[in-house]
This record gives C-alpha cells, structure tokens and sequence, in this order.
C-alpha cells in the first residue's frame, strides 16, 4: 500500500529555501505584535491554512525557525480568535497548491504592509518611566501605587527604570553619605560586587578609611552562593535611595 506523501516543502514547490528564508528574516525583523495584528485580519480559513504549512516546514534549521515563530505568534492570537483558527486547523488536511501559494505570499503580503503602516512608540514601561522622571518621587511612587490597581504586572518594571543601579554613579557625595549611614556592610560588600567602576569608586570616595577596609574585608570573605544574589543586593540599595528621595532625606534627580 503506498503512502501519501505529507512532506509540505514536496508538495508546494514555493516553499524553496528562499521563501524560507525571507518568512525568517520578516519574523525576525518585526515585532510579534505586528505580526498578530495582520493574521487577526485574514479570514480564518487563510489564517489556520498559514499556520498549517509553517508548522509542516518542522524538521529542517529553517523550518524550525519558522514553526517557533508562528507558534509563538498563535499563541498571541486573542483567545476567540485562536479558537476559531484552531478548529479550521483541524479541518485544513488538503489543499489545492495554488490556493496554498495565493494564501503564503497574501500572509506575507499583510505583515509586510501592517509593518509599513506602524509607528513604533517604544516600550510602555519605558515611556511611563520618562514621564514620570519629571515628577518628584513621592509623586511618582503614588502614582504607582495607584496604578498597581488596574496594572500590577507593569509597576515592578516600571520602577526599575526610574532610577536604576548604575545611576548610583551621578549620585551627589551627601547622598552617598546618607546611604552609608544606613547600609549595613554585608549588602554594601555584596552590592559593589562586580560594580561597574564608576559606581564603586563614588562610595568609596566617600567612606572613611575604617568604613572602605570594612566593606573590603567583607568582600573578601563572599562566598561563591552569595555573590550568586549581588543583584538582589544591588536591588535592595536603590530601595533604600528610592524610599529616602521620598522622605526628602536625599535628591536623585
């Protein structure tokens, strides 16, 4: 008994190494978000028939590369939409070949054109973050809090870009001071651990000469374990500088 050949890239010969290749290149080189938005405007039938012959294309570098992606992207899809692309999969076992080539170069076709007709704004986080550098931070931080009502996941993210570790380095020497104060030496030791240079030389600048041996000696006795969590540390350090820049106990702006 014969066996029906199932192999995609056999049977659709549009499915060389170069169209391959060029579906890689506009994955690679456009957002996801880009790409979700141009299959939620094809028909479903197209849709499910796209994401049937990039899943066959599996077995080769390439084709990995490319059922990765889309099973990404489905995974992106609204939940309605995936449910209805699904069912037509299940539903998607043959094909005219023509139909197949017509439905790959419109897919493309529709990124493609979606990407043209994109402005990119940069990262929400990021922008909220810029905004509210102007602000001082007892405002930022209740602004945030309001915000963790309707968008938890997003706070964390912002916050860490409002004032990050290495801005540490164009603190004002009464700062660091105040921070010194403060800051036992196991998290300091732990924090400049591996610092960039710029930062470790501003603290050490200021810490009397018993504080600097004290945080050396402690340096020198991390284990491998702990210096595993340097960026907790580090964490734990710009905290403390948020929560006094609160307080009006020091500027970081």
């Amino acid at each position: 008994m014969s066996v029906p050949n199932t192999d995609t890239r056999t049977t659709l010969p549009f499915l060389g190494e170069d169209a391959q290749q060029e579906l890689v290149a506009l994955f690679e080189e456009t957002h996801p978000q880009v790409v979700v938005a141009a299959i939620q405007s094809a028909e479903d039938d197209d849709a499910a028939l796209f994401f049937v012959i990039c899943t066959q294309l599996k077995g080769e570098p390439i084709g990995d590369a490319i059922a990765t992606h889309v099973g990404k992207i489905f995974a992106l899809l609204p939940f309605d939409k995936r449910v209805s692309v699904a069912e037509r999969v299940t539903m998607t076992e043959i094909v005219d070949a023509e139909r197949a080539t017509q439905v790959w170069d419109e897919q493309i076709a529709k990124i493609k054109e979606t990407l043209q007709n994109t402005a990119f704004l940069g990262e929400g986080a990021t922008n909220l973050a810029k905004l509210l550098s102007y602000m001082d931070v007892a405002e930022q931080d209740r602004l945030l809090e309001a915000l963790a009502v309707r968008r938890p996941g997003v706070v964390g993210n912002v916050s860490e870009k409002l004032f990050t570790f290495q801005d540490l380095s164009v603190l004002g020497d009464e700062a660091i001071k105040t921070i010194l104060q403060v800051l036992d030496k196991p998290t300091m030791a732990l924090a400049l651990h591996n610092a960039p240079a710029a930062i470790r030389d501003r603290f050490f600048e200021n810490m009397s000469v018993s504080q600097s041996e004290a945080v050396e000696a402690e340096a020198e006795q991390l284990t491998f374990e702990q210096t595993q969590i340097a960026d907790t540390a580090r964490q734990s350090v710009v905290s403390l500088v948020r929560n006094f820049a609160a307080k009006g106990l020091l500027k970081i702006n």
